[in-house]
């Protein structure tokens, strides 16, 4: 075999398997079973609000020891799903999450109203249909989030500041209520 022809069957092996392992890096996470979502998705029932202990806590990717933490496993399939959480002494802040998407949307203890914070998270045409329900002079004291699709994690973080205030972040946390809701006909 001559020797540039060698060369060339040795180049076009190192690209395919340069190739073949970029592309498996990519799809990995697509097929994994036991990634971050998958656990904290197993510790929550639906349209319900699990606070998580420190064990289930360290499914989440950089876990702060410096927060109490809740999950909201949401289904938008019969309708939206409201989150209301009191606010507490400390930071308190949520994130929205979908499976292979990651955190698409957060708010802060900053954005609530009346003392708590309260969410509505809905498909887009869930959305229209209550935006469409809208008196024209109603004030507005809820936070509409459109979600992307009709499944997904709500994670509810509350800053343990010191730690004779854990007990007080957890109870801010059990307290909070994930329901869903049905809309009018």
């Amino acid at each position: 075999m001559p020797p540039v022809r060698a060369a060339l069957l040795l180049l076009a092996f190192v690209l395919s398997a340069g190739i073949a392992h970029v592309a498996s890096l990519f799809a990995l996470p697509r097929f994994s079973t036991e990634d971050a979502f998958s656990r904290l998705e197993k510790d929550a029932p639906i349209n319900a609000l699990a606070p998580l202990d420190d064990r289930a806590a360290q499914a989440i990717p950089f876990f702060d020891r410096a927060t109490a933490i809740a999950i909201c496993r949401y289904a938008l399939d019969e309708g939206p799903v409201r989150l209301r959480v009191k606010l507490s002494e400390t930071y308190l802040s949520i994130a929205f999450a979908e499976r292979h998407r990651g955190i698409f949307n957060s708010v802060s203890d900053r954005a609530a109203t009346g003392g708590s914070l309260d969410i509505v998270i809905a498909t887009q045409k869930q959305l229209e249909r209550i935006l469409a329900l809208d008196e024209e002079d109603q004030v507005i004291e809820e936070i509409r989030i459109a979600a992307p699709g009709s499944r997904g994690l709500a994670i509810l973080k509350v800053l343990v500041d010191r730690p004779s205030s854990r007990e007080r972040a957890e109870t801010v946390l059990r307290e909070a209520r994930c329901e869903s809701e049905r809309l009018p006909d």
